[in-house]
Parts: C-alpha cells; sequence; structure tokens
C-alpha cells in the first residue's frame, strides 16, 4: 500500500522539475535590483550633500576674505585715528612748555621740544596720509582677492559656477559691482588737532604785559606751526562702511558638481550627470575702526 501512494506521488509530480529555480531566480533579481537602487539613492545623496557643502564653503570663503578686507581696512583707520591722537597730545604738551616759556621757565626745553614737535608732527600726518592710501588700495583690491579665491576653490572642490555679484570694477553700487561698499567719512584737518596750541597762542595775543620772551614764544609758535601747516595740508578722510551696507555687501555662489560615478556595468551612471546648488553669505559684525569683522551664511532671498 505504502509503495502505491509513493508511485502516485511521483506521478504527480512528474514534469515540475526546476520551477523552484524560477522562484529563486526572481526572488535574487528583486533583491538585487533594490540593492542597486538604493546604493544609487545613497550615492545621488551623498552627492548632493557634498555639492550643498562645496557651494556653501565656496560662498563663506568669498565672505570671509571681504571680512578680512574689512578688518584690514579698521586696522588702518584705527592707525589714522591714533596717529592723530599723537599729534594732539604732542601740541597739547607743547603748548604746557610755551606757557611755561612764556613767563621764563624751562625757555631751554621749549626750544628744544619745538623743534622734536615739529618733525613728529610731520612723521605722524605723513604716516596717516600713507594708512588712508593703502585702504583705499586694499578696497580696490578686495573684489580680485575674492575672485582669485574663489575660482580656486571652486577647482580644488571640482565645482563649476558663478558668483554674484561679478563685476570688480563696474560703476560704484552697480548692480553686478562685486566691491567693499564703503564710503568716505568726514574729513580730518591737521589743524584740528592744534587746539592746545590755538587756545595758549590766543591767550597770549591778549596779554597787555609786552615782554621780549613772550613775543619770541609767540614767533616760534607762529613760525613752527606755519611750517608744519604749509605742507602737505590734504584733509584725511576714513573709509566707513555705508548706511545700508547689510542690505547690499553680499555674495552668492551658483553652481553645479558631478554626481560621482559607481562601478556598476550597464547601469549608464558615467559620472556625466549634475547636481546644481547655490549660496549666500555676508561679512559682518564689525565697523569702521572695529577689526571685529567675520562671516555667515545667510539665507537666499533677494535684498
Amino acid at each position: 500500500m505504502i509503495r502505491y501512494f509513493s508511485r502516485q506521488m511521483l506521478h504527480v509530480r512528474k514534469g515540475e522539475n526546476g520551477q523552484a529555480l524560477v522562484l529563486f531566480l526572481v526572488v535574487v533579481c528583486s533583491v538585487m535590483t533594490l540593492l542597486f537602487v538604493s546604493v544609487v539613492a545613497h550615492n545621488v545623496a551623498a552627492s548632493r550633500v557634498a555639492c550643498a557643502n562645496a557651494i556653501d564653503a565656496i560662498a563663506l570663503n568669498a565672505a570671509t576674505w571681504e571680512a578680512r578686507c574689512l578688518n584690514i581696512i579698521a586696522a588702518l583707520n584705527d592707525g589714522i585715528s591714533k596717529c592723530m591722537d599723537i599729534i594732539f597730545w604732542t601740541c597739547a604738551v607743547w603748548a604746557v612748555l610755551a606757557a611755561l616759556a612764556a613767563f621764563g621757565i624751562g625757555v631751554p626745553a621749549f626750544n628744544a621740544y619745538t623743534e622734536y614737535a615739529r618733525e613728529l608732527v610731520s612723521k605722524c600726518w605723513k604716516t596717516a596720509h600713507m594708512l588712508a592710501s593703502w585702504s583705499e588700495q586694499i578696497r580696490d583690491l578686495a573684489p580680485y582677492l575674492v575672485l582669485g579665491e574663489t575660482i580656486a576653490l571652486a577647482s580644488k572642490l571640482g565645482v563649476e559656477g558663478i558668483l554674484h555679484p561679478f563685476d570688480p570694477r563696474g560703476p560704484h553700487d552697480g548692480p553686478n559691482t562685486l566691491e567693499l561698499h564703503l564710503e568716505y567719512g568726514p574729513p580730518i584737518h591737521l589743524i584740528d588737532a592744534f587746539e592746545p596750541v590755538f587756545t595758549l597762542l590766543s591767550r597770549l595775543n591778549k596779554a597787555r604785559r609786552p615782554d621780549g620772551t613772550l613775543k619770541a614764544i609767540r614767533n616760534v609758535l607762529n613760525s613752527t606751526i606755519n611750517f608744519i601747516l604749509g605742507g602737505n595740508n590734504k584733509p584725511i578722510r576714513k573709509l566707513v562702511p555705508e548706511k545700508d551696507f547689510p542690505k547690499r555687501q553680499f555674495v552668492r555662489f551658483v553652481g553645479s558638481r558631478k554626481i560621482q560615478p559607481l562601478p556598476i556595468p550597464f547601469w549608464g551612471n558615467h559620472g556625466t550627470e549634475r547636481i546644481f546648488e547655490q549660496a549666500q553669505a555676508e561679512p559682518y559684525g564689525g565697523g569702521a575702526e572695529s577689526m571685529t569683522w567675520k562671516s555667515r551664511l545667510t539665507k537666499w532671498e533677494d535684498k
């Protein structure tokens, strides 16, 4: 009986050899397809993140170089202020010595200090002019530094794109001018630092007692002041941020990067597809003489 049923089962299953192999191949193909799709999706996502990071780095690097240039200009402005302070306090000490010399006290010291003050004031005023000239050169050079660093970093990161604004030498406040949006501050005159000496001269001129020493002191002061002011008396003007600086000083970078190819035969991804991203950054946190400029990424928007 058992043999009979065994023969019947073999007869029923006769001709069905290999059906499990078909099911196995279907399952394996499905799993492999899902695996490949997951790998490709992960590769695209990773490439997108890498592209976004690269674009952000380029935009932030451009704003960082603008912040560095602004810090240099702020340092030069601070140097101008220090030069004017030296001139003012030199004149204050000079006025005190002149007042004492008018009463016959320390005349040799006054004469020696007059020669020293004339040389020191002239050098400080010349240095202040030189610092102002350097700040203008930094302002003019900044766009080229930003463009050069942007090109170098984009090439290093394998990114192709364009920086906006892109024109380094367009008209001031032009729509596509890559410049530091700075303006000239109020003029600084050398004569303003001579206030202590002018105050003393005003009082000496009002003195009624005829005294040869008093007259000699007045003549020395007048001749020395005329000599100093007769040189380069052109006023100095610092470069300061414009009133609408936060709205205008920003950089944008729009670029693309190739998706990294996968070593999968016949898949069709050979590194020709590209991902496009954009980023915006700006310098912030400083001032005309405050060397605290930094850079940050900002939300993409029309300013």
